[in-house]
């Protein structure tokens, strides 16, 4: 089977288009979310329908959560906080009803998939890989071999062999079956790794590969968006610096 995996999408159909363009030339046989579909950025309805029609697998992350109230928002930036309250009168029943259908994480064969830590999903913590504490969590709570989380909107491939963690410097890593992967998939909607291009995932089972894809989108029509929606200038901003 061979794998597409994306995340953090937030709102941005110009990124989620591109996306799912770039998945069609790739022989997928499975697409699937890690959630935060919406949230941030102006087109929430449309990236829920697309996900809809097009991911086979989701679970939720917290924006999709708090989006149905399901969370408090009482943490949120001001940024995530006025945007989400910008979305929450932007959703229809139907939408929220499939919110609040998401489970906050998903088993498929050997890959458990989740929004934020595999240690304790419901916390949403933050797993960057320069943060010892959240990654050692992690990984010591890792019950299978490869694990895909988002959330951080920072994309990495990390592996355990023994009691040694490692951060990969490449985009392509053949899976040890000596070890244990913790892949974040990046953002399709909000890249914060300073490269503003979508990045997903992708786990080629047979191959034994996972690689990270980079895909251009036009940012601008974006960004004029959410200057008609009158929501964050500095959303718009980001997007050009990926940050």
């Amino acid at each position: 089977m061979k794998y597409a995996i994306i995340s953090d999408i937030h709102g941005n159909l110009e990124a989620l288009k591109a996306v799912l363009k770039d998945i069609t030339k790739r022989s997928i046989d499975k697409v699937i979310c890690l959630g935060d579909i919406v949230g941030y950025y102006p087109d929430p309805e449309e990236c829920i329908d697309l996900v809809r029609s097009h991911v086979d697998i989701c679970v939720a992350g917290n924006h999709d959560y708090a989006a149905i109230g399901r969370i408090d928002t009482q943490n949120f930036t001001y940024y995530a906080f006025t945007a989400m309250e910008w979305t929450k009168q932007h959703l229809t029943e139907n939408s929220k009803r499939f919110l609040s259908s998401l489970s906050l994480s998903s088993v498929e064969k050997n890959m458990f998939c989740t929004h934020s830590s595999p240690s304790n999903p419901p916390a949403w913590s933050y797993v960057f890989p320069d943060s010892e504490e959240e990654v050692f969590d992690a990984f010591k709570g890792l019950e299978h071999q490869i694990n895909f989380i988002g959330h951080t909107h920072w994309a990495s491939i990390m592996l355990q062999k023994e009691n040694e963690i490692i951060l990969c410097p490449q985009n392509v890593v053949r899976v040890n079956e000596a070890c244990s992967y913790l892949i974040n998939t990046g953002s399709v909607g909000q890249p914060r790794d300073f490269d503003r291009r979508s990045c997903y995932a992708i786990y080629d089972n047979e191959k034994a590969e996972v690689s990270l894809k980079r895909v251009s989108y036009n940012y601008k029509i974006t960004q004029n968006k959410i200057k008609d929606c009158s929501l964050p200038i500095f959303l718009a901003e980001r997007l050009e610096k990926g940050r």
